[in-house]
């Protein structure tokens, strides 16, 4: 599987995860306030899984971006066109 077929079915997997455990506490048998807790609980449990993944997504991007500037590199370099570093940022 590609990479961004992956990411993709990651992404899927954790919304659907989420769908499923809201519905879950929604028809779960406790009280409201119990409940408020529990969702407030993972909210912030989620929130902090998703500020991790986008750390992750961030990273992978920015060494793709890496990666692509090296090669632009190499193959301007095996044309014979001289670049300087700043230009390429």
């Amino acid at each position: 599987m590609s990479e961004s077929k992956v990411e993709s079915f990651i992404g899927g997997l954790f919304i659907g995860a989420l769908v499923g455990f809201i519905v879950g506490i929604l028809y779960a048998p406790q009280s409201g306030e119990e409940t408020r807790k529990i969702i407030k609980e993972k909210g912030i449990e989620i929130t902090e899984k998703a500020k991790e993944k986008g750390e992750e997504l961030k990273e992978t991007a920015t060494q793709k971006v890496e990666e692509v500037k090296e090669k632009a590199k190499e193959i301007l370099k095996k044309k014979g066109v001289e670049i300087q570093e700043e230009e390429i940022k």
